[in-house]
């Protein structure tokens, strides 16, 4: 009986084993795809940033040559 239950043991302890080494490279995969996501997320953000202050750019420069074409128009009077 005492072997059976030295035997189980054993099983146990290697399955533990097993199962900690798992979870151990689970977590690295989260640690990992956590930091891509962030990096990636972090890119759209700067993508989108950089895209709306182009527009603004493109806004204000059509407003300006707006503004000094009715300037430099003059009435026929």
């Amino acid at each position: 009986m005492s072997a059976i239950t030295q035997k189980q043991v054993l099983q146990w302890k290697e399955e533990l084993k097993t199962h900690k080494e798992r979870l151990a490279q689970a977590q690295s995969v989260v640690q990992t795809e956590t930091r891509v996501i962030s990096m990636i997320e972090g890119g759209i953000q700067f993508g989108e940033n950089l895209l709306k202050q182009n527009e603004q750019e493109v806004l204000q420069s059509d407003k300006a040559e707006t503004k000094k074409g009715s300037k430099t128009e003059q009435p026929n009077s």
